[in-house]
């Protein structure tokens, strides 16, 4: 008796998870749209950390007016008002009918929980800091950037009557993008077979720094100094900012037996012809640097790290790249369980890209507003190695160094990188952080949480 109540039950369940996900997605007239662009990160042993802009302003947060621009800028934005469901280990993206609400609290929120209200996003505050956190299941900086503006706006215009938007900046009565929702990774792309693709060695520089906990340092930069020295060699600022760090791991290991790689992550989305979906759309783009590169002026070396970020931005191969990520999506599709893709997925966890990685995440719209506005960081916490985290905003340029171990000799190498090139800087002392891990599944059992 008991074992039919028990799957009585579980039949009952299903059909409403059934009729949730038919029934919405991402815009109220969606529905049945599974996760695939950042099902990845849906695997994780113990969780996937959460993303972390912090935008510090010069005065107190006002709760009230930060409350009214969330509310506001959802109204924009219906698919971060959204929450996932899970059945068979699938992921479903549905409308969620609990509001995003703006909490004072030092404490970052556990995304997808019922501490949350399952949001995949979330906006606290404390302090003179607006944090918002949100899952890379869901989104990537890029995506999620606009709505970032989006608040800004509608909070400076409420707590200090700023009537600037700033060119770009999407307002809450302006309709959806063509193919602002759209999925990235719905089927595979042609492309030109017979192209040749750059091609790197397997083995690079691996940091020697012993795994020991998240660590962070902020340093800011004038922006038009920063510039004018990129200007100088010919580069952009992702190109600058690689071959000042590679160079500075150089001189800290002058011994490097294997090339030190820069990994860029880049945006895809013209490519896949999805320019302004919202759902993650990146890959990793390579820049090597070993003795022989290394003996080259600054100008050519600049102008090698263009022509290579190029061959990697080429249309067919960001579409070769996309179809090579398919593989993994179309594998974890094919498994009928959470736990069986999670098996998989296992294989990813302690894995780490070789030397560091650079997240350009580009120039913050602030418009007018920027005089009200400290400084804009982006952090998570639980990768392995060494990340930059690099943002423009208003007059200044920020990275942030992110890192799973606590030594500071890289930060500061790069900052006196910057010294050469007459860069005045700050640079913060060790910030040790967490950014907490999904609430999405009861681990503990392995099963979905009750949703």
């Amino acid at each position: 008796m008991a074992n039919m109540f028990s799957e009585l039950f579980d039949r009952m369940e299903r059909s409403k998870k059934q009729q949730l996900i038919a029934s919405s997605g991402s815009e109220s007239s969606g529905g049945n749209e599974k996760v695939r662009a950042g099902q990845s990160y849906l695997y994780r042993k113990s969780g996937m950390e959460s993303e972390v802009f912090e935008m510090r302003f010069y005065a107190n947060i006002c709760g009230g007016e930060l409350n009214r621009a969330l509310l506001e800028s959802v109204k924009r934005y219906p698919y971060f008002n959204t929450r996932l469901v899970e059945m068979d280990g699938n992921f479903y993206i549905v409308q969620n009918p609990v509001s995003i609400t703006a909490r004072r609290t030092d404490k970052l929120p556990s995304l997808g929980g019922i501490s949350d209200g399952y949001h995949l996003i979330d906006v606290t505050y404390f302090g003179r800091s607006i944090y918002i956190s949100f899952h890379h299941a869901l989104c990537d900086g890029r995506g999620v950037k606009p709505f970032l503006e989006t608040l800004l706006f509608y909070y400076c215009a409420y707590r200090y009557n700023s009537a600037d938007p700033g060119e770009g900046i999407r307002k809450s009565d302006q309709p959806l993008m063509e193919g602002e929702t759209a999925e990235p990774f719905a089927g595979a792309y042609s492309y030109d077979e017979s192209k040749k693709f750059p091609e790197f060695a397997r083995e690079a520089f691996s940091l020697p720094d012993k795994d020991e906990g998240d660590t962070r340092f902020e340093l800011v930069m004038p922006r038009d100094q920063f510039l004018s020295a990129c200007k100088s060699i010919h580069a952009s600022p992702a190109i600058f900012i690689a071959l000042c760090m590679n160079k500075s791991i150089a001189g800290l290991f002058p011994d490097f037996d294997r090339p030190i790689h820069a990994n860029i992550a880049a945006d895809m989305r013209a490519a896949l012809d999805v320019p302004n979906t919202y759902k993650n759309c990146v890959r990793t783009l390579i820049l090597p640097y070993d003795r022989q590169f290394a003996a080259k002026p600054a100008r050519d070396q600049a102008e090698e790290y263009r022509a290579l970020l190029n061959a990697q931005r080429d249309r067919d191969c960001c579409r070769k790249a996309a179809n090579d990520m398919l593989l993994l999506f179309d594998k974890l599709d094919s498994l009928p369980s959470y736990e069986q893709k999670q098996a998989i997925m296992s294989f990813f966890d302690g894995m780490k890209l070789n030397t560091y990685i650079i997240s350009y995440i580009g120039d913050v719209t602030l418009g007018q507003n920027a005089k009200y506005i400290e400084s804009i960081h982006l952090y998570n916490s639980g990768a392995l190695g060494l990340g930059l985290n690099v943002v423009c905003c208003g007059d200044q340029f920020i990275i942030d160094f992110k890192q799973s171990f606590s030594s500071a000799a890289y930060a500061k190498a790069f900052a006196g990188q910057m010294g050469s090139y007459g860069i005045p800087y700050t640079l913060s002392g060790a910030i040790n952080f967490k950014t907490p891990t999904d609430s999405l599944m009861k681990r503990n059992k392995m099963k979905g949480a009750d949703k």
